[in-house]
């Protein structure tokens, strides 16, 4: 009797254990369980994230790359125009140097060597001033060749004589006193003395014949007072 209850006993003592242990053995599952679910929607809802995050650094990105695309295009464009421009600037300079290198070119000859040479005279002298011009032309002429100087003063040959000397000198023929024409070494060279009416102006004047062109001035000598030869 006593050994049956002890026996009944024990029975009871092990299964109160062993549904301690399940218990116990349950809630442990139940905890892996809710561990497991923790952390799956963790993962999850980081997956997320970084996908999100992802797409707003690769949108982030195009948007740079396209920001910095029109920026460069915009570079571009400035710097084409800067270089149109200092082309286009290079071109009309180029044009103005040509232009003025044609204006140059289509000078007469005469600008240069009709410019004026002036040497002062001698102060002991009554020569104020020589003037040489390499630009002086001959006057024409209506004289056939052969030339020889003719001093008559009814002649063609006197007449444009004169005209050569007012041509060089400026005075007008009609302002003109002539005190000399006379023979200059040569038969085709002259000179002569001349003045202005109110002998404010005199001039000694030497000219040359030049063939089928007719007398061209060579040499004038300002004078300080009046000479008659």
């Amino acid at each position: 009797m006593h050994l049956s209850k002890l026996s009944k006993g024990s029975r009871f003592e092990n299964r109160d254990k062993r549904r301690k242990a399940n218990v116990v053995l349950n809630i442990l599952i139940g905890i892996v369980v809710i561990l497991i679910l923790v952390i799956g929607s963790q993962l999850m809802l980081g997956g997320n994230d970084s996908e999100q995050a992802s797409k707003g650094t690769k949108e982030e990105t195009g948007s740079n790359q396209i920001e910095n695309e029109k920026n460069k295009e915009e570079k571009d464009k400035e710097q084409t125009a800067k270089e149109d421009a200092e082309s286009d600037q290079e071109s009309s300079e180029e044009a103005d140097a040509a232009k003025e290198d044609e204006n140059v070119k289509e000078e007469p000859e005469e600008s240069e060597a009709g410019k004026e040479v002036i040497t002062e005279g001698d102060p002991n002298s009554n020569v104020d001033q020589i003037i040489e011009n390499p630009g002086w032309k001959p006057v024409g002429t209506s004289q056939s060749e052969p030339h020889a100087a003719q001093y008559d003063e009814s002649s063609q040959d006197w007449a444009e004589m004169i005209q050569a000397m007012s041509y060089a000198t400026g005075l007008s023929e009609s302002d003109m006193t002539i005190w000399f024409i006379g023979n200059n070494g040569s038969p085709n060279d002259a000179k002569g003395t001349i003045s202005s009416k109110d002998k404010t102006q005199n001039y000694k004047v030497e000219i040359t014949w030049v063939e089928n062109e007719g007398w061209k001035p060579v040499k004038v000598e300002k004078l300080k007072q009046t000479e008659t030869r």
